[in-house]
C-alpha cells in the first residue's frame, strides 16, 4: 500500500519540517530544562494522525509526547519510544520509495532519533 496523504502531498512543507526535526534533534534536549521540543512534535502528530497510513507512527509520537511533558520523564520509556520511532521511521522511507528528497530525510531523521536515544543512556 502505497503512502498516499498529506504529508507526501506537501512534499515541499515536509521537507522543510523534516529538516528543522533532524536539526532540532541533532541539537539534542535542551541541557537548561531538560525538555524536547513539544511543539514540533505535536506538528507531527497533527501531521500524520490525518491519514490511516501514519496514524500508528503519529500515535506513538504523542505517546512521546505524554512520555516527556511529564513532571518527570522516565528515561527507559523515553529511549524505547525513540527506537520504535526510529524503526517505524526506516520502514516508512522503504513505502516512499526510493526517489526523491524524501528517503534519505526520513533516514536523517532515523539516525537522529536513534542518536538521542543513545544520549539519554
Amino acid at each position: 500500500m502505497e503512502p498516499q496523504n498529506d504529508f507526501l502531498d506537501s512534499l515541499p512543507k515536509t521537507s522543510e519540517l523534516l529538516e528543522n526535526t533532524i536539526d532540532t534533534l541533532t541539537d539534542g534536549i535542551d541541557p537548561e530544562t531538560g525538555k524536547a521540543d513539544t511543539n514540533l512534535l505535536q506538528k507531527w502528530v497533527d501531521i500524520l494522525k490525518q491519514n490511516e497510513n501514519t496514524q500508528p507512527l503519529g500515535e506513538k509520537l504523542s505517546e512521546l509526547s505524554d512520555a516527556l511533558t511529564t513532571k518527570s520523564p522516565d528515561q527507559a520509556t523515553t529511549q524505547r519510544l525513540l527506537n520504535e520511532i526510529a524503526d517505524d521511521t526506516t520502514e516508512f522511507a522503504t513505502q516512499v520509495g526510493p526517489e526523491g528528497e524524501l528517503p534519505p530525510q526520513l533516514e536523517a531523521l532515523a539516525a537522529a532519533l536513534r542518536n538521542l536515544a543513545i544520549q539519554l543512556s
